[in-house]
């Protein structure tokens, strides 16, 4: 790793927590001023690289900005079926960790008839229901396999890991099993950040995205007390002294405030990309080049 390549998100992940201790978040102009000042060279940088994020801004705590994790998710499978569809790779393996219902393998495999794309969920339930209200068959290059990301026993060698949405820790299970496995790519979207290191905390705010994820939580806690539950969202190697990930966020923060960067997200932007660039500082010392935009992380390994 490059001191070039760890001065761009350093900088950033510095600016942000300094808006946080100041107390300069959950104000959407607020918002917005903080994210222009500290993420604009992370968003040039992708912008060139992968131009279209759809970026419509609508308030992170209403209902309807929920609804641009679907838009870039879509826009996050354009760019794997690009970067993957070289013909010269050949026949590859595609893994999707915490798939679910599985709908975004399924997509991916259908648009890389060539890959062989494997969608893993600790619940094949959901998977199975998805079957059931299918009307077209699945793609033959599909197939589901039933685990737990936390403590993956895959024996296929990926050459990208991809997910779209893991909650909290699992994105991280999600890292974790991209860096062991050898996948020479690690791409998706990042998903429920007040979950990290088991937190089931939120601040309350009288707004519906807020009481959604507080009900939510509370769902979570029934589950998390429960042993057959064991390893769905949850995971003893995710502990909130876990974090920061990175060896250069912890010269920056401690385990304390990120787990009060982490009570605070549901209705930051400045919160949950101080999570996810500690994310991409990790990443960057496992020995991967990252790029970095709105919860999507696209890495390759050097």
């Amino acid at each position: 790793m490059n001191t070039g390549e760890l001065e761009i998100p350093l900088t950033a992940l510095a600016g942000l927590l300094g808006l946080f201790r100041q107390g300069r978040i959950n104000a959407l102009e607020l918002e917005r001023e903080g994210m222009l000042r500290w993420t604009n060279s992370l968003t040039a940088i992708w912008d060139e690289k992968y131009p279209g994020f759809p970026n419509q801004y609508f308030p992170y705590t209403s209902l309807r900005g929920q609804h641009r994790r679907g838009r870039r998710d879509e826009y996050l499978k354009n760019i794997i079926v690009r970067i993957l569809a070289d013909p010269a790779a050949g026949d590859i393996v595609v893994v999707n960790p915490a798939c679910v219902f599985g709908r975004h393998a399924r997509d991916l495999a259908a648009r890389m008839t060539r890959a062989t794309v494997v969608g893993t969920d600790i619940e094949p339930g959901w998977n199975r229901l998805y079957r059931l209200a299918r009307i077209l068959p699945f793609p033959n290059n599909y197939s589901f396999v039933k685990d737990n990301v936390f403590a993956s026993s895959l024996t296929v060698r990926p050459i990208a890991v991809v997910f779209f949405g893991a909650c909290g820790a699992v994105s991280d299970g999600a890292f974790d099993y991209a860096i062991d496995s050898g996948a020479a790519y690690l791409m998706g979207r990042t998903c429920c950040h007040d979950n990290i290191g088991g937190n089931l905390s939120v601040i309350p705010r009288a707004t519906l995205v807020n009481r959604f994820f507080r009900f939510k939580n509370w769902a979570y806690g029934r589950m998390k007390a429960k042993p057959r539950y064991a390893g769905y969202y949850f995971s003893d190697r995710y502990t909130p002294a876990a974090y920061p990930r990175s060896g250069a966020a912890r010269e920056l923060s401690s385990s304390e405030e990120f787990m009060a960067v982490a009570r605070n997200s549901v209705e930051s932007d400045i919160c949950r990309t101080i999570i996810d660039l500690d994310r991409y500082l990790y990443l960057l010392e496992k020995g991967f080049s990252v790029n970095y935009q709105g919860e999507l992380f696209v890495a390759l390994r050097k």
